[in-house]
């Protein structure tokens, strides 16, 4: 590791490719490794230890920006990303990555002579011959002495792998592996130098430089232990079944450098194969290195930072980085798309059942993406893609309407309803090119259908959110955390915001019954809200609380969602005084702030959890927002300092700097980085307003969509706010409007 960030920190260039390229760039600020890494330190953690933690879960793949392929190395099947850094083995290279599991495909793993068995196969590696840049991953396989590199297109995969001894090439398509599974597979010999097939509903066209001189069927031991899987919560073991053999390719000998470039599609074999044509087929690997570069380095320039620390520039651009990776792009070069339907998961399914085509594939007329994962990106990453690439973020809303006018709803993503608070910032944000009452009815939809007694819909307990004003929790003695209830609590806080972010599109659309009927029903967090506690606690349908109450202890499903009572009791951004009002007094307020970020954390090893700043997780998404809520107790001296801690101690942690606090979960960890280091945050991510911070760069600028550059400057040298202004007049409160962001108005933050 020590040779790559002396590269990143020191060189800060493209790296050498053949044409000549020396200029300081930005994607020399990139450490794609941030976020690989595992914490062991129980002090870091918040606990000891019984599984590989989820910190950062990402993987280094080669990738463009929202690209369909993320070409990835695997360590671990059944990982997050399928890259653990700790690992010191590669076992394949598959065509799609993620930030979560079973999102690996199309595994191919480089072999030569007879050195392997179908159960053994996967080489060593050192860090010290690693590298990895944006566009571009490059590891030393040292069983077979073997240089593999990797670059992409959006849709294409472009491998070189060169034998340092003229070694007899072979190439294994391990395609019974999908993400640590099992999955149905087929591969077909296409041409004297081409392969074809499928893995699931993905099809893939492979053609390599190299003519093919046989496919082998390698056999596994059907007796094989489980593939193990990372963490309690990513479902322990699964065993392979199906067709569990690997097919090898042998090729005609050749000195030359074996090349693949893989083509995928979920559309059709004949998808695959246009988007290999159109996107690579007469390219180079530097020539498609350089064009990855390029696409990175032009999205990295839409915010250019100045002051700071090498080391802080560093983590910005990681972070920054990850914005753009998701979601990818789901539409083939001709612009189809499949369409797949997946039926909900009942009561006690320990698995959703499996997508099925429902209907001719169909052209749109844009580009289509895959449903963002709302509850983790709509606090963050989606807000960057607003102001940075308004296209991107109309493509997506019309994605999202086009499933939505198959099943009447928008989708709801792991839980809340928080596409209908993407739309809403988005629109206030400008973004409108797509059809936006089709959008508003399908949040409607999703709000007011009422779910429940057989009735399905997007909120699940909508029918007795829409009867109470709550979702009761049910009354289960003695819950552990990974007791299956309602979630309740968390739903109604959820809901609230949602039915929030709904009013304020009602508003923009003039239509002032639902403005009316949705901010009320914004306000039902104080239905859930204990005032002897001072907590959001889990109610009985009948009224009374839930007893007893431990407002320490994490639950995953019983009224709360991946928190406890201190980690989800503060979710109102959408009407933060009404909640301040709920207490004594604002002292009153405020001291129960000091406790969220000193009452130590009691030691739950707890998946998703980890990293706490007393009560206060950093490594997971409710909390979010919270150290910014002593801004509205007239104290943002000690928001700051809590931010301030938070950006240097819990990012880049662990003994190799690699680790974050927790999961990235496509981009929102990262996200909210950007955001912080920049000294503006999407505090209410459905309002177009920003709070203001103080930012640990001297001068931002940033690109936005519109065209016009939106410039903050940090003047002085002090670590609290002292004055604001926007366009050099008083900023009034402490958020800044984005339509003074979208003039290209200057915000000057004076600090003392």
């Amino acid at each position: 590791m020590k040779k790559i960030r002396s590269f990143i920190l020191a060189g800060i260039i493209l790296p050498a490719l053949g044409y000549g390229q020396t200029k300081i760039r930005l994607t020399g600020y990139v450490n794609p490794l941030i976020g690989t890494t595992v914490l062991t330190d129980s002090a870091e953690l918040g606990y000891n230890p019984p599984w590989r933690t989820w910190n950062g879960l990402v993987g280094p793949a080669a990738c463009v920006p929202f690209g369909m392929v993320q070409a990835v190395p695997i360590t671990t099947y059944g990982s997050g990303s399928g890259y653990e850094y700790e690992v010191n083995t590669i076992k394949a290279f598959a065509q799609t990555s993620g930030t979560d599991w079973e999102a690996q495909n199309i595994p191919i793993m480089p072999l030569e002579g007879d050195k392997f068995t179908a159960d053994d196969f996967a080489s060593s590696y050192n860090h010290s011959n690693e590298t990895a840049h944006p566009g571009y991953y490059r590891v030393l396989l040292n069983r077979y002495n073997i240089n593999a590199e990797l670059t992409a297109t959006r849709r294409t995969a472009y491998y070189k792998f060169t034998y340092k001894g003229g070694q007899d090439k072979k190439l294994a398509f391990d395609l019974v592996h999908a993400g640590g599974g099992s999955s149905a597979w087929e591969l077909n010999k296409a041409g004297d130098y081409i392969v074809s097939g499928r893995q699931g509903n993905l099809y893939f066209y492979a053609v390599m430089n190299a003519k093919i001189k046989s496919i082998d069927t390698y056999k596994r031991n059907p007796n094989q232990p489980d593939i193990p899987r990372s963490g309690q919560g990513a479902g322990g073991q699964r065993k392979l079944t199906g067709n569990i053999d690997v097919p090898v390719i042998s090729f005609d000998q050749s000195d030359k450098p074996l090349e693949i470039k893989i083509a995928i599609s979920s559309v059709s074999p004949e998808g695959a194969k246009l988007n290999y044509t159109t996107e690579i087929a007469n390219k180079t690997f530097d020539q498609v290195y350089k064009d990855a570069d390029a696409s990175w380095e032009k999205l990295l320039s839409k915010v250019k930072v100045t002051g700071g620390t090498a080391k802080q520039k560093e983590m910005f651009y990681s972070c920054l980085y990850r914005q753009f990776w998701y979601p990818g792009i789901t539409s083939d070069v001709d612009g189809k798309v499949a369409f797949y339907d997946r039926r909900r998961r009942a009561p006690g399914e320990v698995q959703a059942p499996p997508a099925t085509r429902t209907s001719r594939d169909t052209i749109p007329g844009f580009d289509t993406y895959q449903s963002p994962g709302f509850w983790d990106v709509f606090r963050t990453q989606l807000v960057v893609v607003d102001m940075l690439l308004p296209d991107v973020s109309n493509n997506i809303i019309k994605s999202l309407i086009l499933n939505g006018e198959r099943s009447g709803f928008l989708p709801t993503s792991f839980h809340g309803d928080f596409a209908s608070s993407y739309i809403a910032g988005s629109y206030l944000r400008g973004i409108k090119d797509y059809d936006v009452r089709k959008a508003y009815h399908l949040m409607l939809n999703n709000a007011n259908t009422p779910t429940g007694n057989g009735v399905r819909g997007a909120r699940p307990h909508n029918d007795d959110y829409l009867k109470l004003g709550y979702i009761p929790e049910a009354n289960i003695p003695h819950p552990t955390t990974e007791t299956v209830s309602t979630a309740g609590t968390t739903k109604t806080l959820e809901f609230a915001y949602s039915d929030y972010s709904i009013a304020l599109m009602a508003k923009a659309l003039g239509d002032k019954d639902t403005y009316d009927t949705m901010m009320e029903r914004s306000k039902n967090y104080k239905n859930v809200f204990d005032p002897q506690t001072e907590l959001m606690r889990g109610r009985l349908a009948d009224g009374k609380w839930y007893a007893p109450f431990d407002p320490a202890y994490p639950y995953y499903e019983f009224m709360y969602r991946e928190a406890n009572a201190w980690q989800a009791s503060f979710f109102v951004p959408q009407d933060t005084k009404g909640l301040i009002s709920l207490y004594k007094s604002p002292k009153d307020f405020e001291n129960k702030l000091d406790s969220l970020f000193t009452i130590p954390w009691g030691g739950y090893a707890k998946d998703n959890l980890s990293c706490f700043l007393g009560q206060f997780c950093m490594g997971n998404q409710p909390d979010f927002n919270y150290p910014y809520l002593y801004y509205f107790v007239n104290k943002p001296q000690k928001s700051q300092a809590i931010l301030n801690k938070l950006m240097s101690d819990y990012f880049g942690m662990g003994p190799e700097h690699l680790a974050l606090a927790g999961m990235d979960d496509h981009g929102s960890l990262t996200g909210w980085y950007v955001f912080t280091a920049m000294g503006i945050f999407p505090y209410s991510p459905a309002d177009p307003q920003y709070i203001v911070s103080v930012p640990i760069f001297d001068k931002i600028e940033m690109q936005l969509g519109n065209g016009k550059k939106f410039t903050i400057i940090k003047k002085g040298g002090g670590k609290n706010i002292n004055k604001v202004t926007i366009g050099g007049a008083p900023l009034k409160g402490w958020f800044v409007n984005y339509d003074d962001m979208r003039k290209g108005k200057e915000l000057d933050i004076y600090t003392k």
